[in-house]
């Protein structure tokens, strides 16, 4: 376990060297999600989420996102979803659409559990020119005990487009604390760290996040 958590931070530790040179912000997640299950295979999901920026002095995002998830088999599930946003741009709110699907691969040594996911992204944008991207996120999870897990996550963003002449431009890092409040409900706090890379002015944005899920 100790030699997997190893390699993990070794390869989480660029995010860190990377934000030296960036302006920095602060920002704060608050998130609720619900889950619908149809049947042992097939769930639905909804999630709901407030995101700030500037020091958490401005909404940076509202989004609700509803989603369709399959398992294929006890390692591999699938999902497609569609997320409604409204964006701060600049100050002024425009009203987006978001689609992705993602592939999800899961493997479990007794109490610590490693994912993949692969995640296809479409933004659309009434104003500009749509964006395609490519993210893949790997994750760490270690159940503490059994209320009670911590886990790390490294996810890399490739932008697409063909306009754009860098398609690696941004890294996000997460950890958090998930805590089971009873046998549907959990609550996350979590911290996030989010790279701009390959850009003229990058930026970095450390955010505080918290988050209640609940199985109906």
């Amino acid at each position: 376990m100790m030699k997997a958590i190893g390699i993990f931070l070794l390869l989480i530790s660029p995010c860190f060297v990377i934000s030296q040179d960036m302006s920095q912000d602060f920002g704060t997640w608050t998130k609720i999600t619900s889950d619908f299950k149809i049947n042992k295979k097939t769930s639905f999901t909804n999630k709901t989420e407030l995101r700030t920026l500037d020091n958490s002095s401005q909404i940076s995002q509202f989004y609700t996102q509803f989603s369709v998830n399959k398992k294929l088999n006890k390692k591999l599930s699938t999902s497609f979803a569609w997320r409604l946003r409204l964006l701060n741009k600049e100050y002024s709110y425009l009203l987006t659409n978001r689609f992705h699907h993602d592939l999800n691969f899961k493997h479990k040594i007794s109490d610590l559990s490693f994912y993949f996911r692969l995640r296809t992204q479409i933004n659309f944008s009434p104003n500009s020119s749509n964006e395609f991207y490519e993210r893949t996120r790997i994750k760490l999870k270690y159940k503490i005990n059994k209320k009670i897990a911590f886990y790390a996550y490294q996810e890399l963003y490739f932008l697409l487009s063909p306009s754009e002449k860098y398609f690696y431009d941004k890294t996000r890092f997460g950890t958090g604390i998930q805590y089971e409040l009873n046998k549907k409900t959990d609550l996350e706090i979590k911290y996030l760290k989010i790279n701009d890379i390959n850009v003229e002015n990058p930026s970095s944005l450390n955010v505080l996040g918290l988050k209640i899920s609940h199985q109906f």
